[in-house]
């Protein structure tokens, strides 16, 4: 046998199978373009007008308010389901709260305290500016 004669009768490669198959599709998809367009078709709904921007659209999906609802049911879910936990753990957790917020108190009024005082101070010496007098020595 010679070479040509060899390639006649030799199968097909899996590319030039793939390019026949691509081509095939290509052909499908084109008569399916082509038989849409044929049709008599009118959507049932309106066509859309220009998109607006959220802040133009009185119902538009606010991000925040989301996150604040989720975050608002999350509390209110935690707040009303005891999560198994008996009553004795529930009392020191409203205790170690109490305490939390004695101690958050106990911190702002150190931090008032402090503040009080540096405005004393910065008054009291104010005050003896004032007291001094003034000394002009002419040369």
């Amino acid at each position: 046998m010679s070479a040509p004669e060899a390639k006649s009768t030799a199968t097909p490669s899996e590319a030039e199978i793939e390019a026949e198959q691509a081509q095939a599709d290509s052909q499908a998809r084109a008569n399916n373009r082509a038989k849409a367009a044929q049709r008599d078709y009118e959507p049932h709904h309106a066509r859309p007008g220009k998109r607006r921007p959220a802040d133009d659209r009185p119902d538009a999906f606010n991000k925040l308010a989301w996150l604040v609802d989720g975050a608002t049911g999350l509390i209110e879910e935690l707040r009303h389901s005891d999560l198994g936990l008996s009553e004795e753990f529930w009392v020191h957790v409203y205790a170690m709260r109490r305490e939390g917020l004695l101690a958050a108190r106990a911190a702002i009024d150190s931090l008032l305290e402090k503040s009080e005082e540096a405005a004393k101070a910065a008054e009291d010496k104010e005050e003896r500016k004032k007291r001094r007098g003034r000394v002009s020595v002419d040369f």
